[in-house]
C-alpha cells in the first residue's frame, strides 16, 4: 500500500498494464455517453476530419481512472478525489491502439484540516502503443498518511 508519504515529487511511474481498446468498446461507449458520428458509426466515421472511429473523451477518461487504479505497482491509501484539471486529447484513439498510462507527482502537501490525510497531485498519461502521448489530465486526491 502506498501512503502520502511514498509520494515524492517529480517521481514517475509508468504502468505495465496496457489496455487494448476494441472497435465494440469504443462504439458502446461512444452510444451511451458521447453520440457523435466518429465514436458509432464507422461509415459515418471515415468521412470525418479523424477518417474513422476514434475514442471519445469520457472513455480515455474512464480508461485513464482505471489503469491509475489497477495498473500501478502497488494500489495507494486513497481516500477521495478532489478534482481534475487540464484534461487534454493529444492525439485520436482508434480501435487496435494498447493503452498505458504514466503518472508523474507534481506535488504534495499535508492537509490543513485533516492532519491524517495528505493532498497529492498528479499528471497521468496515456501512451498508445508507440508510446505516444494521446490523454493527459491533473488530479487532486487525498490520501492516508502512514500509520
Amino acid at each position: 500500500m502506498l501512503y502520502f508519504e511514498d509520494f515524492v515529487v517529480g517521481k514517475e511511474t509508468l504502468g505495465r498494464e496496457r489496455y487494448p481498446v476494441t472497435e465494440a468498446e469504443v462504439r458502446e461507449v461512444g452510444q451511451r455517453w458521447d453520440p457523435q458520428p466518429f465514436h458509432v458509426d464507422p461509415v459515418a466515421a471515415e468521412q470525418s476530419p479523424f477518417g474513422g472511429l476514434v475514442a471519445s473523451s469520457v472513455h480515455l477518461f474512464a480508461i485513464r481512472v482505471a489503469l491509475s487504479n489497477r495498473g500501478l505497482d502497488e494500489p495507494a491509501a486513497a481516500v477521495s478525489a478532489l478534482g481534475f484539471d487540464n484534461l487534454r486529447l493529444h492525439a485520436p484513439v482508434r480501435p487496435g491502439d494498447e493503452l498505458r498510462v504514466r503518472v508523474v507527482v507534481l506535488d504534495r502537501r499535508v492537509s490543513g484540516s485533516r492532519p491524517g490525510l495528505g493532498i497529492v497531485r498528479t499528471r497521468s498519461e496515456l501512451l498508445n502503443q508507440r508510446d505516444e502521448l494521446v490523454f493527459s489530465d491533473e488530479s487532486a486526491f487525498l490520501i492516508e498518511r502512514r500509520p
